[in-house]
């Protein structure tokens, strides 16, 4: 068997398991085991006491370095300098949020440990509470988002939001028309 598996990964240019070892795990090729190893203890424990996994970590991340970014190039544009004042409140905006989101988030871990049939409702609807106010985040800065574009672009600030406000308008109407139909 040892054979097979070192004939196997020296058709894949591995010479030795220990090469093979140190490519799936790089970081004990460079000693950064411990650097890897507490990074991930933290991300992980970070993610079951929040309620914040990866995916929605990296996607808040993204909207507010986006929001930062367009927010920057809007205020150069429109003659305002670069303030920590209005760094720190997108600062504070986000630890809001994420505060809200762990309110949400201990809740529903707190209901989730019993199995009785109050405890499993509350569980269920403080999880689509959680996923509502990750939801709303999102809305709120790609909103926030549009108002920046909007003045990079030289439009007034509610440009892109109304435009964003009148195609929300026409979905909504397509499905009242739907529902009075039947």
């Amino acid at each position: 068997m040892i054979q097979f598996i070192t004939r196997f990964l020296q058709s894949y240019g591995y010479d030795t398991t220990k090469d093979f070892a140190l490519s799936v795990a790089p970081s004990f090729k460079y000693g950064l085991q411990s650097a890897s190893v507490s990074l991930s203890v933290a991300f992980a424990i970070i993610t079951e006491f929040t309620g914040v996994g990866p995916t929605l970590a990296l996607a808040m991340l993204v909207a507010v370095v986006t929001e930062m970014w367009t927010g920057m190039k809007a205020s150069r544009i429109s003659g305002k300098h670069f303030e920590s004042f209005r760094f720190s409140r997108c600062i504070i905006k986000l630890c809001i949020w994420l505060s809200i989101i762990f309110i949400v988030h201990s809740f529903y871990k707190d209901f989730s440990l019993s199995q009785d049939i109050f405890n499993v409702i509350a569980s269920i609807f403080f999880n689509i509470v959680k996923l509502f106010i990750m939801m709303w985040f999102v809305i709120e800065h790609l909103i926030s988002i549009l108002e920046n574009l909007a003045v990079i672009d030289g439009k007034p600030k509610e440009a892109l939001v109304s435009k964003l406000e009148d195609c929300w308008d026409d979905v909504t109407k397509v499905f009242r028309k739907k529902i009075n139909e039947k």
